[in-house]
């Protein structure tokens, strides 16, 4: 961590857009440095709006480091605590907080949050953020899953998961370890939600898909099985989903039908679902091609919900002792989450914004306003325990898909035990 006794004087332009200003000391001496780590795509997506606050800032230089996304969260359990760690992490997904909280990483930043600051974003966006009642960090963009639909093959929304057939749904699935994220719209189907929430609406440490509710979506999965789902680790799924499989007649005209009419994924397939990849070269358009539509209610009419992730900057805690850049640095933090600054990355990166101004005027993108539009979310769970929940939780579900589980509703009690227990220990 670099660390100066010098602060930000005035707050300048960031400050001018975000509204509250911070009250900073003037420095003393030559411009002080803000480390900031993120992972290459963050780095791309962010360096030229960093670059202007910088710019802005004569008092303080922003380097940007760019490090693995998948390896980043151990080095800095070791590099912050050596002092050598980033002022921020950038891109940072909300559910690494409680595990890095947890290891003493981060730096809450709740005093310089104004009162209304969760009034700039997206439900759950901030709320996200927090862990044990302190926040982390703030918001940069949203990600969430939806229920894309072949417009030739479907014409219209699917409006109930008992609408839709057998070899009609696809979702990639782990042979192994299932995909809890991807499943979770139908568990909540049925109200077992993966852990219960207080009265603010945060998540507690107490698994909520126990008791018969979860035993009802257990013996529902089994019933449904890979006749429905699809097989696991479907490498053709995009080709499923972009081309019919079979040519037929029908009152003596040409039919095509076939392959997936519904594909449960996220923006993150956009491309390839509008270029075409691998061996599907011809991809399809939003609109006449494919549509983006909320889940369908359950099999009693229950609303699905979805995870909210979100990617955004965590204030990084200093060497013990040291005097750190935390004011500067949540300054830099607010800035990128501001509406201007959001609104730049939707246009040049296809980000969808966290901030709820910046989306607003991101819906004419009809992509970012399909999701949006679908999107019932919550908060992915920033546990600490997630890392060890999400292997417990879809073992359990994919055995349960794939016939394994005689009796779905007992394997499912002893997962939810067994998640329990990782839980508790994770939390002493």
């Amino acid at each position: 961590m670099k660390t100066t006794t010098r602060k930000v004087v005035g707050m300048f332009t960031a400050l001018t857009v975000l509204g509250a200003g911070l009250s900073i000391a003037t420095p003393v001496s030559a411009a002080s440095e803000l480390v900031i780590w993120a992972d290459k795509g963050t780095l791309d997506t962010i360096k030229a709006r960093v670059g202007a606050w910088d710019t802005a800032n004569a008092e303080y230089t922003a380097k940007l480091v760019e490090k693995d996304f998948g390896t980043v969260r151990e080095i800095l359990k070791t590099a912050v605590p050596g002092g050598t760690g980033p002022d921020i992490l950038a891109g940072a997904a909300h559910d690494w907080i409680g595990n890095l909280a947890a290891a003493n990483v981060l730096t809450p930043i709740d005093q310089y949050l104004p009162a209304n600051f969760k009034d700039d974003f997206v439900p759950g966006a901030l709320q996200a953020m927090k862990y044990n009642g302190k926040y982390y960090g703030t918001p940069g963009w949203t990600e969430n899953i939806a229920m894309l639909r072949n417009v030739k093959k479907a014409p219209k929304a699917v409006k109930s998961v008992n609408d839709i057939k057998d070899g009609e749904l696809g979702i990639n699935y782990d042979a192994t370890n299932s995909d809890p994220y991807h499943m979770y719209p139908f568990q909540t189907m049925f109200d077992a939600p993966v852990f219960t929430s207080d009265s603010n609406g945060d998540w507690t440490n107490k698994v909520g898909m126990g008791s018969t509710k979860g035993a009802n979506f257990a013996k529902w999965l089994k019933l449904k099985g890979t006749k429905f789902f699809g097989p696991p680790s479907n490498a053709k799924i995009l080709c499923d989903f972009l081309n019919p499989t079979k040519k037929t007649t029908v009152k003596g005209k040409p039919v095509v039908t076939g392959g997936i009419k519904y594909w449960v994924t996220g923006a993150w397939n956009i491309n390839a679902i509008e270029a075409g990849a691998g061996g599907c070269k011809t991809g399809l358009k939003v609109g006449t091609g494919y549509a983006i539509d909320p889940f369908p209610t359950g099999p009693t009419g229950l609303k699905a919900k979805q995870f909210l992730g979100i990617r955004g900057y965590v204030m990084m805690a200093s060497k013990p002792g040291n005097v750190t850049n935390v004011p500067a640095a949540v300054d830099l933090m607010r800035w990128m989450s501001s509406e201007s600054v959001q609104f730049n990355l939707y246009d040049n990166y296809n980000k969808t914004p966290a901030n709820k101004a910046a989306l607003n005027r991101a819906k004419d993108n009809p992509v970012i306003a399909g999701f949006a539009n679908a999107a019932n979310t919550v908060p992915m769970p920033n546990s600490p325990a997630m890392a060890a929940a999400w292997t417990i939780w879809g073992k359990a579900q994919t055995r349960i898909i794939q016939g394994k589980e005689a009796k779905p509703d007992v394997a499912w009690a002893n997962m939810v035990k067994a998640l329990q227990k990782a839980i508790d220990t994770t939390s002493k």
